[in-house]
């Protein structure tokens, strides 16, 4: 995905604050497992092996019964696993952190993460992020492929989404392709993509008009 550097003032700042909830932090987990783990590719290929398996016996008249049961079973416990495994996670958050309010401020130096129920300060350099994606709810900010921490839009109390994204594009180190690893999802995606048709065709029709 390739971005333009987009000016931004030395001032620019964003902060959220957001309450702890375990329903958002469910939404953070699956959107990890769908868009940044291997999982349920794993599963998805495990899914058709055995339906492949189960049309060959059928068509073979052998194993039918077998065959029909395991792929029925496959299909039914990988929805109960993905929950079951999320909610033991969640779970294991301890009553303080339930109570807390995580207070994130972004600059175009760092992002900073605090917590007003422990010490101390999580501070991250733009360099250190692997990744950012963003959707119409939420913008994950990936530390690691396996770990981050994300920010609620309603919850931003100073600053906008649209800040937040020119100080990623401006800051984010980018990948050995040269690209800036911030990908959207969702309406977010739709607006970005329909605005960087318009970037193209102005610059068509002013190139169009400088050869006239």
């Amino acid at each position: 995905m390739n971005d333009n550097k987009i000016k931004s003032s030395s001032i620019d700042r964003i902060i959220s604050k957001t309450k702890y909830s375990r329903k958002e932090h469910k939404k953070f987990y699956l959107f990890h497992l769908f868009h940044r783990t291997q999982t349920l590719y794993f599963m998805f290929a495990l899914i058709v092996f055995l339906l492949v398996l189960t049309i060959v016996n059928v068509a073979k008249n052998q194993n039918v019964v077998f065959s029909c049961i395991m792929f029925g079973v496959t299909c039914a416990m990988v929805p109960i696993l993905i929950i079951s495994k999320i909610n033991q996670v969640v779970k294991q958050e301890t009553p303080e952190r339930v109570k807390s309010t995580d207070t994130i401020e972004v600059t175009k130096s760092k992002i900073t993460r605090s917590n007003d129920v422990t010490s101390g300060k999580a501070v991250v350099g733009w360099n250190n992020i692997d990744c950012v994606c963003e959707n119409d709810e939420f913008i994950y900010i990936y530390l690691t492929d396996q770990s981050g921490l994300f920010i609620k839009k309603v919850d931003i109390v100073e600053g906008s989404p649209e800040l937040f994204r020119k100080l990623a594009v401006n800051n984010m180190k980018p990948d050995r392709e040269g690209r800036i690893l911030y990908k959207r999802y969702g309406n977010v995606r739709k607006e970005y993509v329909a605005e960087q048709k318009e970037i193209k065709k102005q610059k068509k029709l002013e190139k169009k008009n400088s050869k006239k």
